[in-house]
């Protein structure tokens, strides 16, 4: 428990409490800086720092404010707290964040420091990296700080941090990271699953899709790993029927595999309403309503007419996009940012499969015969002999 120990400060938790925000009108920034330290190590760091991030350009001293904040970065006990300002720091479209994230990295190595700050010091870092990549490094590096710790909380969401850094930041030894998180009790689920998501990662990388297939085969292991590592893991049984749904048809064989609908919709109405973010971790996931999207998609798979490969690959190439986005600020608004890298031959069966599923579509009625007899053509060469695109 806190309690305020100046009249400053009992007028910053009044403001607070009438639900009302910090204002340069009611509080300078003279007045918060002649209690800086002590400002910037109590439970309203987060909001002094996004008061002062508002009225930046009108500061007096913007050097000395950068040195308080830093210091609050580096003593702050609070985590709730430290989580405020690092989200008031990576949405303000500061350009200019060394010193916050060389302050963060300090963090990350600080045995002083509770796990559940240092592991949001390395949150932060990777939220930082994903606006300019040259901070990249810093944050794989409070990775690995922090990968052998045994503490249920923090192993959860390393393991969410570091397929984060696959994804964006093509970080190639994240497997190793993830497959090391997930020879423990505490994150074996969560490590499996970022597991299977990294080798969907993988697969759309691929420059085949013989590979991609494998991939895929690889990832559908790792998410049926994942579900039976615990009691109940609906979202690593639909992924693996994703995965395993994507990489048979990837094959191009006749037959075709035909999910459990009802399942598959069971588990995604189960991840919706039950798979909420943890504190602190809005920022990597999207809307979890993008996940009931999957079962459309697989509903084509039910038996009765053939599923056209490419228009599948398409079709999950375009939802893992959306599922697997992270949040990323921009100097107006945050935005919504896709896993990169994906290969040649991934980009171009989507743009085969959209073409076809084009075609079916109503739209297509405006061609002329020629016209789509031309487009079928094309649309046959290129995907003619899949493993060699």
């Amino acid at each position: 428990m806190w309690t305020a120990q100046t009249p400053l400060q009992d007028r910053l938790i009044a403001t607070l409490s009438e639900g009302g925000y910090i204002s340069d009108q009611d509080f300078s920034e003279a007045e918060l800086m002649a209690e800086g330290e002590a400002l910037v190590t109590s439970p309203l760091f987060g909001d002094v720092v996004e008061m002062l991030f508002k009225v930046w350009q009108d500061l007096d001293d913007p050097v000395s404010v950068t040195r308080t904040i830093c210091f609050g970065l580096k003593r702050n006990q609070w985590r709730d707290a430290l989580i405020h300002a690092i989200d008031a720091i990576a949405e303000s479209g500061c350009e200019e964040l060394g010193p916050y994230a060389k302050a963060l990295d300090g963090r990350t190595g600080d045995d002083d420091s509770s796990l559940a700050i240092r592991i949001e010091a390395v949150a932060g870092l990777t939220r930082f990296a994903l606006r300019a990549s040259q901070y990249g490094p810093l944050a794989i590096s409070g990775v690995m700080r922090l990968v052998d710790i045994d503490d249920d909380w923090v192993k959860a969401k390393l393991c969410r941090i570091v397929s984060v850094l696959h994804d964006h930041l093509n970080w190639t030894h994240a497997v190793d990271s993830l497959v090391t998180l997930s020879q423990s009790l505490v994150c074996g689920v969560e490590a499996r699953q970022e597991l299977g998501f990294v080798e969907m990662a993988n697969a759309f990388r691929s420059e085949d899709f013989a590979s991609m297939s494998a991939c895929l085969a690889k990832s559908a292991l790792w998410f049926d790993e994942s579900a039976k590592f615990a009691e109940e893991a609906p979202r690593a049984r639909m992924y693996g029927t994703v995965a395993a749904a994507l990489a048979h048809a990837l094959r191009f064989s006749e037959d075709q595999q035909a999910p459990d609908l009802t399942a598959l919709n069971d588990a995604a109405q189960w991840v919706v309403a039950y798979n909420p973010s943890r504190a602190g971790a809005a920022w990597l996931h999207p809307p979890p309503e993008a996940e009931l999207e999957w079962v459309p998609l697989l509903s084509t798979l039910n038996g009765t007419q053939k599923q056209d490969p490419f228009s599948f690959l398409a079709g999950a190439i375009q939802l893992f996009e959306k599922v697997r986005a992270v949040r990323v600020p921009g100097n107006e608004s945050n935005e919504y940012r896709s896993p990169s890298g994906f290969s040649p031959a991934a980009q171009q069966g989507r743009l085969v499969g959209m073409m076809k599923t084009w075609l079916q579509g109503s739209a297509s009625s405006i061609l002329s015969t020629q016209g789509r007899s031309l487009i079928e053509s094309r649309l046959a060469s290129l995907s003619a002999s899949p493993g060699k695109h």
